[in-house]
């Protein structure tokens, strides 16, 4: 009898498997990778939003105008489906002393703000002008956990 050389069918299956681990490997973590920065993107966004509107609350304060805030009073708005969203899960809450300076920022809000580079596909973002915190509307689904905040945000440690 000769003596074969080459691969037997039990090592080609152990290659096989051992190919299909790498690759699967490989896909979870690009994967991971992209969430983390599609993450990394909303956060980025609030985190300028946060900036101007800090610049804008400051002008107002100085100039006592509150005309100068920008955006649409939540408390005008209380009938939008997602704000009653918010509120029913307790994401905001009317018993809050700054409630009043929660202002709504659609895309619109957002260019005349100078912002325009934001990648806000849908919904809008809330910004209280007191407490500089931003709340997206449609929150942010991180490992089957949905954040709303920009301090929730901050606060994670997602990898």
């Amino acid at each position: 009898m000769k003596n074969q050389k080459g691969m037997s069918h039990i090592m080609l299956i152990i290659s096989i498997i051992i190919i299909a681990i790498i690759i699967a490997l490989i896909v979870i973590l690009i994967n991971k990778n992209i969430e983390k920065g599609n993450i990394d993107n909303y956060q980025t966004d609030m985190l300028l939003i946060q900036g101007k509107i800090k610049v804008i609350s400051q002008e107002a304060t100085i100039q006592e105008k509150d005309e100068l805030l920008k955006g649409r009073k939540i408390e005008e708005n209380l009938e939008d489906e997602q704000i009653k969203k918010l509120l029913e899960n307790k994401i905001i809450s009317k018993e809050e002393t700054s409630f009043s300076m929660y202002y709504i920022l659609d895309k619109s809000n957002l260019e005349e703000m100078g912002l325009q580079s934001l990648k806000l596909k849908e919904g809008y973002y809330l910004v209280n002008y007191n407490t500089d915190e931003i709340i997206y509307c449609k929150g942010i689904e991180i490992n089957n956990n949905t954040y709303y905040k920009l301090s929730e945000l901050k606060q994670l440690n997602v990898y």
